[in-house]
């Protein structure tokens, strides 16, 4: 199974990809594809939210995953995710099938 088929059947098997894209801001949108820009593609955001609900479901299909071992930055708990190898190569792919969804609807 080729990767762009993998992608497809995890968005047919996983509705909670698309509701949970879908209830993304722009803002919250544009932070995934940030990540994709830098090398070390690490995100932080608080549990609970938006982005932290929506990562936590791709690191389900192994598309981004919680470094262990990183330090506490406060008094806020914070949630750190990154692309996965496999991430890398997907969430493009993954980001575009969902926008053309969005923009159809």
């Amino acid at each position: 199974m080729t990767l762009y088929e993998e992608i497809v059947a995890a968005l047919n098997r996983d509705p909670r990809i698309s509701c949970l894209h879908g209830a993304l801001s722009a803002g919250d949108r544009s932070i995934i594809a940030m990540l994709l820009d830098t090398e070390e593609s690490l995100g932080a955001t608080v549990e609970g939210s938006p982005n932290a609900q929506f990562w936590a479901c791709l690191s389900e299909h192994g598309w981004m995953e919680q470094p262990d071992g990183l330090p506490d930055l406060g008094s806020v708990p914070v949630l750190r995710f990154r692309l996965t190898d496999l991430g890398w190569r997907a969430i493009p792919v993954v980001l575009d099938m969902l926008n053309s969804q969005s923009a159809s609807t």
